[in-house]
């Protein structure tokens, strides 16, 4: 038996060594390729006695044929080659990457050097201070002179035309602001991208605050954004509760509408409040009442009753670290119950604009309260002051009216409405401008 099974394998190793594709002899591996597994196959089904098969039985003597046939043909033969194949395969891809790296890095770098000459690029403005209350608002604040913030130029010396693109951000307080404009042969542009302010990291900012205000410069070439200008500038962010100054001489009184926030989260429990002294209320309706302006006012009295049970507290605070004065939003006046002057006043402004009545902020020298139209279409107003509404001894709205009805006829005959000492500012004026609450949770 071990004769015939050592002959039988000798047979195979024969055929094995011989036998190549097509008939190439690969007994000595030079020209051998592969095996053809089908044809030896073939070959040992028609010329191998089925006796030999069946002695074949042990599962070592199979293993031992296996060994033998791999490592003879395809361990020196097919395995060699193949690796050899697989090595010069990767040879070849590597030598292609390396040559599209270089060439594309060369060229991409003495392109851009060619494209960044071709351009003069430089910050003609900057704004240095953002004023949080009024940093969303600038595109609207200086739609006169739409480059107040930033302002970027760029001149095209090339003899072709060429989109840029000027981008400019805040790291951590803004998004990027970007403008894209086509830049004709010997042009220049002026380039005003606008900043746009994250409000949740502005509400965070409780002092002046110094950034970082990055702006790019970008030629578009093949899809790329190809930099041809890069600079930072020094800047602070002011808090979002200060009014502060801001230059080329803007009046902030139209401003000082960013803080009546009728969408505030506390509105509708202030509403609830009211529906329990008057059942039916919401702007210019008569709900009952003989005249409209008899319905307004008692919704307005509603409001002074309301918060004259808050407790709140007048407190004056006027600063916050910077230059200018220090407003807190109706949100935080009812948080902390405390108020000065113009806080209280807005506070009652955001609830009057909140159900529609038509309300403005009294600004007299040192001193605010609000006015109301007692008519939707009517020029006629009533007055009411606020700060009444926390004094120690309760008083009355009807005493509130009269008071500020006082203070108002007062300035009247100084005449300081007339040289605008005195300022009556509407908030639907405000509105109409583009002056929206800022977003205050």
């Amino acid at each position: 038996m071990k004769i015939k099974i050592w002959l039988f394998l000798s047979l195979i190793i024969a055929l094995v060594a011989c036998t190549g594709k097509s008939g190439v002899d690969g007994v000595d591996g030079k020209s051998a390729k592969e095996v053809d597994t089908d044809s030896l196959a073939l070959y040992i089904r028609n010329n191998i006695m089925e006796e030999l098969w069946d002695s074949i039985q042990s599962e070592a003597v199979l293993d031992s044929v296996y060994d033998t046939i791999f490592s003879s043909s395809f361990h020196k033969i097919w395995m060699d080659s193949t690796k050899q194949a697989l090595v010069d395969s990767l040879l070849d891809n590597a030598y292609d990457s390396l040559y599209n790296a270089l060439y594309e890095t060369v060229y991409d770098d003495i392109y851009k050097k060619s494209l960044n000459k071709l351009f003069q690029s430089y910050i003609y403005r900057k704004k240095e201070a953002f004023n949080g209350a009024f940093a969303n608002h600038y595109p609207i604040m200086y739609k006169d002179d739409s480059n107040a913030v930033l302002e970027v130029r760029v001149k095209n010396t090339d003899t072709q035309w060429h989109y840029i693109t000027v981008k400019t951000w805040i790291p951590e307080y803004s998004d990027t602001g970007n403008v894209t404009l086509v830049l004709n042969p010997g042009k220049t542009e002026s380039f005003g991208p606008e900043i746009n302010f994250i409000p949740e990291k502005l509400l965070k900012i409780t002092a002046s605050t110094p950034v970082q205000v990055q702006v790019r410069a970008y030629v578009l070439e093949n899809n790329l954004e190809i930099l041809i200008f890069s600079e930072s500038y020094l800047a602070n962010i002011e808090p979002m509760q200060l009014m502060g100054p801001e230059y080329l001489g803007v009046d902030l009184t139209l401003w000082q509408n960013v803080w009546v926030t009728p969408n505030m989260d506390s509105i509708s429990s202030i509403h609830s409040e009211m529906s329990k002294i008057m059942p039916s209320y919401g702007g210019y309706q008569l709900f009952g009442y003989d005249s409209m302006e008899e319905s307004i006012n008692k919704q307005v009295q509603t409001v002074y009753e309301v918060l004259r049970d808050k407790g709140i507290q007048y407190v004056s605070n006027t600063t916050v670290g910077s230059s200018g004065q220090k407003i807190k939003y109706p949100i935080e006046v009812l948080r902390t119950k405390q108020a000065n002057c113009i806080e209280g006043a807005l506070l009652f402004a955001s609830i009057l604009e909140s159900i529609g009545i038509d309300v403005a902020i009294v600004d007299v020298p040192g001193h605010a309260f609000i006015a109301w139209k007692t008519e939707k279409e009517s020029s006629k107003l009533n007055f009411l002051e606020t700060t009444l509404a926390w004094n120690e001894t309760p008083v009355s709205f009807e005493d509130a009216v009269s008071s500020a009805v006082e203070s108002y006829e007062k300035e009247v005959e100084l005449g300081n409405f007339d040289s605008e000492k005195s300022r009556i500012v509407y908030v639907s004026e405000a509105r109409k401008e583009g002056i929206t609450p800022n977003a205050i949770p």
